[in-house]
């Protein structure tokens, strides 16, 4: 029998009332079961982000590059097991699941040094009369939690694109990845539960798309993050006009696929 995977809420592993299976598109064999959030878990994930915006943001440079560091190290050491995911789940050749999770690991690492790196900019004042000896520090904070939506695509780099950066900026992040390929998210989820990362950072939920109207809208989030269909995209900009809305948009491109034959 496969094993019931959790999703996650603040940290936490947490199964839901509810399931759907997760299949190979080549052959649609069964690959896993995941388990699907429930309105009270997407409003505790949704809070928890909420109430952890602060203390994130406050905590210091070197957790949060120590997160990204452990991050990027698991991934470079699992990246076999995390091709293999990605390749069942998605379905790509294995030497591009393997190139996939390299890009990852540079992401990752990328992230931690710029977590590290984030500390503004100085300007001098003295350019007027009147402002001798002065100094202006300018520096930039993060606008709060981040719902970041990947697509089936990359499984992996396209979370990993989302997530590295709002950590490193110290903004608590919601991960919500495409039910074709959830399986990639939630083994990254694993590897952000072994971090000192508060409780409420992140949460990874495998919510089903007639659920994330509500989540889209909620205030507390004032960053979406998507990656998908053009048409979504946009419907999804122009429902929450205020905020601020992040998109990369798929493309067309065409191709012609021909028959194979054997000698």
């Amino acid at each position: 029998m496969t094993e019931l995977r959790p999703f996650f809420v603040a940290g936490k592993r947490v199964f839901g009332s509810e399931r759907f299976a997760v299949t190979h598109p080549v052959d649609g064999s069964l690959v896993a079961e995941v388990s699907v959030p429930d309105a009270a878990h997407i409003e505790e994930a949704v809070a928890a982000a909420a109430a952890v915006q602060h203390d994130l943001e406050d905590a210091p440079a070197v957790l949060r590059a120590r997160a990204l560091d452990h991050i990027s190290a698991q991934l470079a050491r699992r990246r076999q097991e995390v091709a293999e995911l990605i390749t069942a789940e998605n379905g790509k050749p294995i030497r591009w699941a393997v190139a996939e999770v390299e890009r990852a690991v540079t992401t990752f690492r990328v992230a931690a040094e710029e977590a590290r790196r984030f500390s503004g900019d100085l300007m001098r004042l003295d350019t007027e009369d009147g402002s001798e000896g002065r100094l202006a520090l300018v520096r930039r904070f993060s606008r709060g939690p981040v719902l970041a939506i990947a697509p089936f695509n990359f499984p992996l780099n396209l979370v990993a694109h989302k997530v590295a950066p709002a950590i490193a900026v110290g903004a608590p992040v919601i991960i919500k990845p495409a039910p074709a390929t959830p399986l990639s998210a939630l083994l990254l989820g694993e590897i952000l539960a072994e971090t000192e990362l508060p409780p409420g950072s992140w949460s990874v939920l495998t919510a089903t798309n007639d659920q994330m109207p509500t989540l889209v809208q909620d205030p507390r989030l004032p960053v979406v993050s998507f990656t998908g269909s053009a048409e979504i995209g946009w419907r999804i900009r122009d429902s929450i006009p205020r905020k601020h809305v992040t998109l990369e948009l798929g493309g067309n491109a065409a191709a012609i696929v021909c028959a194979v034959y054997s000698s």
